[in-house]
């Protein structure tokens, strides 16, 4: 049954891979096509991610190319990976039926669309969940070697460490020393490492100073940002417009899933989702981490415990919400990322203009590198109309001031296009 939930999970996450990449996915595409010279001594100081999910997207697309599902394409083979490994850990733990966790996670809406997703994450939940499994059989070499390759895959992941030292403390004393000595290849790793991490951490940091409503979209404590995680694990992306809806929909299930995970006794597991959940929780009180995508390194341990305990009614209520939402999002474009493909397409050869000077990843991707310009260089188009990138200008332009710029040197707005959250307004100069 494990092949069968594997080609599914496969099936699914090949629908609607090829829609247009968004930004931190068009900043993937870039850092992979830089020479490691420049990618280490300068994409990396200025990003605020470790650098292995970047080397492996560079030397696949070497041999696969660019294109948005070449990119995408390594994600669903971390994603496919994770959903076996949570099968032979269910077998490894003695739950009733090993494949309704992997089927669980197969089916997930917020898997799938990680899946997708040219970015780290899928990588950083495949490594953490071979992690466990090698904690679990207790291969002490080569758990030693996956804890470096979390952290230089994504930093908030390596919170596994502190779940399972704290499993092995209160319920198995005998293995701590094994886990100790074990640390050793990270502890080297993150000495090695530490001063372009703390280049990274210093510019983050400074983001709190100069753009501080970016730096609370990143996740800092808030009642909302901590009640998102369990909600996005239970639907998915998805929502819903009505607000009273949403709400009522996201209790009864959540109030359906608390009684089931209450009944879920594993202690390892249940190590791996809280214990990683608190500290990364305990952190964001100085830095900002809880958006719920950096946590989907506990997502297979939450489905681990419902399949412990949920009989099956749940189950199928379970696996129906997963594959409605999940249809939501593969059918429905409306759920789909940041459309740059068709911002490319729409402005053509004219100019467009953005408010800050990053942001502009995705249209380079496109090939629009020579039609972005500064409000500075728009007199070096004569009266030609002009694109205004309205994308998240409210967080690196606050005061407007790209757009009354725009109105001082004579243009007016005469129409505006909306792609799937990236908005651009088009002027014409009125002399």
């Amino acid at each position: 049954m494990i092949f069968s939930v594997l080609f599914f999970g496969t099936i699914v996450r090949l629908i609607s891979i090829n829609q247009s990449l968004w930004l931190d996915e068009a900043t993937t595409a870039i850092a992979s096509q830089l020479s490691l010279s420049d990618f280490f001594t300068h994409f990396m100081s200025g990003d605020f991610h470790p650098p292995l999910y970047y080397l492996v997207i560079h030397y696949w697309t070497l041999v696969f190319g660019y294109s948005e599902i070449a990119l995408r394409f390594p994600s669903v083979i971390f994603g496919l990976l994770t959903i076996y490994l949570v099968y032979l850990i269910a077998r490894e733990i003695k739950v009733k039926w090993p494949i309704i966790a992997p089927l669980f996670l197969a089916t997930s809406g917020l898997h799938i669309y990680y899946s997708q997703e040219a970015r780290m994450y899928s990588m950083a939940t495949f490594l953490v969940t071979l992690t466990v499994y090698l904690f679990l059989k207790q291969k002490w070499l080569l758990f030693a070697l996956t804890l470096p390759l979390i952290f230089l895959t994504d930093y908030l992941s390596i919170l596994i460490l502190p779940a399972l030292i704290t499993y092995s403390y209160f319920y198995d004393k005998r293995i701590l020393k094994n886990m100790f000595f074990s640390t050793t290849p990270l502890l080297i790793t993150f000495i090695i490492w530490f001063p372009t991490f703390f280049k990274q951490l210093t510019h983050g940091m400074l983001v709190k100073e100069n753009a501080n409503n970016w730096w609370n979209i990143l996740g800092p404590v808030t009642f909302k940002n901590v009640a998102l995680i369990p909600t996005k694990f239970m639907i998915g992306r998805v929502s819903i417009e009505s607000q009273t809806i949403y709400l009522s929909v996201i209790i009864t299930l959540g109030f359906i899933f608390a009684l089931a995970l209450s009944k879920a006794k594993n202690k390892l597991v249940w190590s791996w989702f809280l214990v990683s959940l608190i500290v990364g929780v305990l952190i964001s009180f100085f830095i900002p981490t809880l958006t719920y995508f950096r946590y989907l390194f506990i997502l297979p341990a939450f489905y681990l415990l419902l399949s412990e305990t949920a009989g099956k009614i749940l189950i199928a209520l379970i696996i129906a919400i997963n594959l409605l939402t999940s249809s939501f999002y593969l059918l429905n474009s409306k759920f789909h990322r940041e459309d740059w493909r068709s911002v490319a397409k729409e402005i053509g050869d004219q100019k467009i203009v953005f408010p800050n000077d990053s942001q502009k990843e995705a249209l380079i991707y496109y090939g629009k590198e020579e039609n972005i310009i500064s409000v500075q260089e728009l007199k070096t188009i004569s009266n030609e109309p002009v694109w205004l990138s309205r994308y998240v200008w409210e967080i690196f332009d606050p005061t407007d001031s790209t757009r009354l710029r725009l109105i001082d040197r004579g243009y007016n707005m005469i129409e505006e296009k909306r792609y799937n959250g990236v908005v651009i307004q088009k002027y014409e100069s009125r002399n």
